[in-house]
């Protein structure tokens, strides 16, 4: 769940994405997980689902290797794209923060491989 105000739309990194509505400080969380509202699934459960499924979760979700499970936000979360030079990083594998100022108005971007996946589709489109 957001702790800031966010808005989701068209982006130069890859169609749509993630943007800023207010200030945001270095260090401040922005992301909350919230295991009550997100999707989690068995690699077990994964291989049962059809493949369009199977895509759906491996686009916009991740394999958390340390918990175990695939991942899907239940909110606009999937729509912050991927960037070497990211402005946000994952925190004790439950929260983000921001790794600079972001200003009102940025598009905030994330490096995908700090979360651990062993499939992660949104790296290869």
């Amino acid at each position: 769940m957001f702790n800031v105000k966010v808005s989701i739309a068209p982006s130069s990194i890859h169609g749509i994405g993630l943007f800023a509505e207010q200030s945001i400080q270095k260090g401040e969380v922005i992301y909350t997980e919230v295991p009550e509202l997100d999707l989690h699934i068995s690699k077990e459960q994964f291989t049962k689902l059809d493949k369009n499924e199977q895509f759906f979760i491996e686009h916009y979700g991740f394999f958390n290797e340390v918990k175990g499970y695939w991942h899907l936000s239940h909110d606009n979360i999937r729509f912050c794209n991927h960037a070497t030079q990211s402005n946000i990083t994952w925190k004790d594998n439950a929260y983000l923060i921001a790794l600079k100022d972001i200003a009102q108005g940025e598009e905030i971007v994330q490096d995908y491989r700090e979360m651990n996946s062993y499939s992660c589709r949104a790296l290869n489109n």
